[in-house]
């Protein structure tokens, strides 16, 4: 689970710290920076599987404008993250540390991106704030650690290589016998999501043969309850009747897959009717594609140490707020089952985390930077005698 997260020198963000909770939501006005928080927990995610230019590209689209204006030319990108994860029944506390240069590219404004530092600590059993791999530039070491956990005065703790720096050393990591931590940490970093759904997306048939799950923006939902309908079919009866508050009459998922490379969704009604993903609106597809992330947050969280962390852009888009309730109850207060982080400009959805204060974060917008506000719960659980949590926010009175 995420216990810290900061980020500094990343577009709005300067030294901003965020300390989530098992459920959170980002509010705050347009332009504020929840995008930007968002963003970058997102890329170091994807840091962790992709090239730092291919991570990038894919968070905000593009490889320039990614340092903050007010900050020196000269300074950083910086990100930070401290998690707990269990390994082999035992608690261990990580830290993780990212610096990254923005380095002028050959045409133009477009820059790439280099590792200029990376940092991996474990602690816990054995391990006493223990780096697991240290990265400078593209020198490397990495941690022996079976030979270390189990004292053998023979073996080499630290191995030297040389690596690229266009990617992170937890990218280039070999699975190996000799560092499951690591292993695990980078497995981890793997398993954040961001979604921002797009109802285009959500109807498309087209199969991403690499991803088993939903993507970003929506794309690969048939293909994922598809597998769902073939694989865990007591999981999508769960969907359904979870997905009947939005859809009363629906009774059954059915697929026409005419190739490998598509398959068509269709919603059944207990006569039969059938009604293809064109035909269904963007609220159903949202609420479904919203369910079913829910839903299988904690389906590899038994033997794997970890549940993901799950960023979901504005749910309530076309979508009538009251029918989130019930979703939004699923989620474990703890974070065991998924660790969910939402963005909300809507003061209703807002009012549905009145039993979940100490899940807010209010973002606003400054200069040099955005500002990240922690608001005192038991000032909030006072208040709400007076005016509900949407109202507070909508007031400008929650920080």
């Amino acid at each position: 689970m995420l216990t810290r997260f900061r980020v500094n020198n990343f577009r709005s963000l300067l030294n901003t710290e965020f300390v989530p909770a098992g459920l959170n939501l980002l509010i705050g006005p347009n332009n504020a920076g929840k995008t930007n928080l968002s963003s970058a927990l997102r890329f170091l995610g994807l840091t962790s599987e992709h090239p730092l230019d291919s991570a990038i590209v894919t968070t905000v689209g593009e490889r320039w404008n990614l340092t903050n204006f007010h900050a020196p030319s000269n300074q950083d990108i910086e990100l930070e993250a401290d998690c707990t994860l269990t390994y082999e029944g035992e608690t261990l506390r990580f830290s993780y540390i990212l610096k990254i240069r923005a380095r002028k590219g050959e045409v133009g404004d477009s820059q790439s991106l280099a590792v200029v530092g990376e940092t991996l600590r474990a602690s816990g059993g054995q391990f006493a704030d223990t780096v697991l791999l240290k990265n400078e530039g593209g020198q490397s070491e990495m941690l022996h650690e079976e030979g270390f956990a189990q004292n053998r005065p023979n073996s080499p703790y630290y191995v030297h290589a040389r690596v690229g720096t266009e990617a992170t050393m937890l990218c280039q990591l070999y699975e190996l016998e000799n560092n499951p931590r690591a292993i695990l940490f980078r497995r981890y970093l793997r398993s954040w999501a961001y979604y921002n759904w797009s109802p285009d997306f959500l109807r498309s048939p087209d199969v991403a043969r690499d991803a088993g799950c939903i993507l970003s923006n929506g794309a690969n939902l048939s293909r994922a309850l598809f597998a769902l309908h073939n694989e865990k079919p007591r999981l999508e009866k769960r969907l359904i009747e979870i997905s009947k508050v939005l859809e009363p009459r629906l009774d059954l998922f059915s697929f026409s897959s005419p190739d490998p490379q598509h398959v068509h969704l269709f919603v059944e009604d207990e006569a039969a009717h059938r009604i293809s993903a064109r035909g269904v609106s963007d609220g159903t597809l949202r609420f479904i594609a919203m369910a079913y992330v829910v839903l299988t947050a904690d389906q590899g969280v038994n033997g794997s140490g970890f549940s993901p962390l799950i960023v979901i852009e504005e749910p309530e888009n076309g979508l009538y707020v009251g029918h989130l309730k019930s979703l939004i109850e699923r989620v474990d207060l703890d974070g065991k089952a998924g660790q969910f982080v939402f963005t909300s400009h809507s003061p209703y959805f807002i009012d549905l985390f009145d039993n979940n204060l100490a899940g807010i974060h209010v973002v606003k917008p400054g200069q040099p930077s955005s500002v990240l506000v922690k608001p005192d719960a038991e000032k909030m659980k006072r208040m709400l005698g007076e005016m509900p949590l949407g109202e507070m926010h909508f007031r400008e009175i929650l920080a």
